[in-house]
């Protein structure tokens, strides 16, 4: 019963709107660097602190980048 409910988002995908856009990013940039800072530490205890700060890192770096766009946008238009 679950698979068939699984199975239908690939064929029909679900359509994601308003904030909920920007709220993807924190899941997806937390697993990223839960993943890298686990590739990278030497030791395993240092994994879950590493990776937060990577994923505000990551996370401060794209609101930068959208900031800066975003002007950029507003001065040519």
């Amino acid at each position: 019963m679950l698979t068939g409910w699984v199975d239908s988002l690939f064929v029909k995908p679900m359509s994601i709107t308003s904030i909920w856009h920007l709220l993807m990013l924190v899941p997806l940039s937390l697993s990223v660097s839960i993943v890298y800072k686990t590739i990278r530490c030497p030791r395993l205890p240092s994994v879950p602190l590493a990776s937060l700060v990577l994923c505000f890192m990551i996370l401060a770096g794209m609101m930068s980048i959208g900031v800066v766009l975003l002007i950029i946008f507003r001065l040519l238009a």
